[in-house]
């Protein structure tokens, strides 16, 4: 009993007690539990999502980083949509995933920091140990069209391991960032981005080989 008392402690305080262990009982994540749900976050799920997780994969949705408040975070998942949790993440405050009908999102291992947007209406992939700063931007789609051409209206984003995307920069549909990349902030990436390299101003130039960031 002390046993389950202490893991209570250590792993659902502060969150939002009763939904995340509804949630994780009745997806059968009981009781090493997947995700967990802190205060003020919204989680929405089509009875046709998809939500997996690997082995001894935690996820923390909504989190916030010591002595500071929450904000309103949203995890929403369409008809047919999915979501694979490949590594250890932690979503802080203000985090907005949304995965439209039919995309995939796949996301390894690190964290995203406050206020960050996550819009996946075909195919977006994040890697292993990547660190996404405050305010940033991924959006695998233009959402309209353009002169009559549907084409390309969505086109898949991959990120690679180990990539630091810094303050409010933007990546747009169709782009590869190479592992262990560096975006500056403010950046708009509208184009692949070389392993290795670092990127700044819009649309992101390479300013930088060979860099290596810890």
């Amino acid at each position: 009993m002390l046993k389950y008392i202490q893991y209570i402690k250590k792993f659902l305080y502060p969150t939002k007690i009763y939904l995340t262990l509804r949630f994780n009982i009745k997806r059968g994540l009981f009781p090493r539990l997947r995700l967990l749900i802190y205060p003020g976050t919204k989680v929405y799920l089509d009875k046709e999502a998809s939500l997996i997780f690997d082995e001894n994969v935690q996820v923390k949705m909504g989190s916030t980083w010591k002595g500071t408040n929450y904000n309103y975070s949203t995890l929403k998942i369409d008809k047919g949509g999915k979501i694979r949790f490949k590594g250890n993440f932690e979503f802080h405050t203000g985090i907005f995933i949304t995965v439209n009908k039919g995309a995939l999102l796949e996301i390894g291992s690190g964290y995203t920091n406050n206020d960050v947007e996550i819009s996946c209406f075909k195919s977006i992939r994040i890697g292993h140990g990547v660190a996404i700063s405050k305010g940033v931007i991924i959006r695998d789609s233009d959402n309209h069209i353009v002169n009559g051409n549907t084409k390309n209206v969505s086109l898949p984003i991959v990120i690679g391991d180990h990539v630091w995307i810094g303050l409010r920069a933007i990546v747009l549909k169709g782009v590869t960032i190479g592992e262990g990349a560096i975006i500056a902030a403010g950046s708009v990436v509208n184009r692949d981005v070389p392993a290795r390299c670092l990127v700044a101003g819009v649309p992101a130039k390479v300013v930088k080989r060979e860099v290596i960031w810890s």
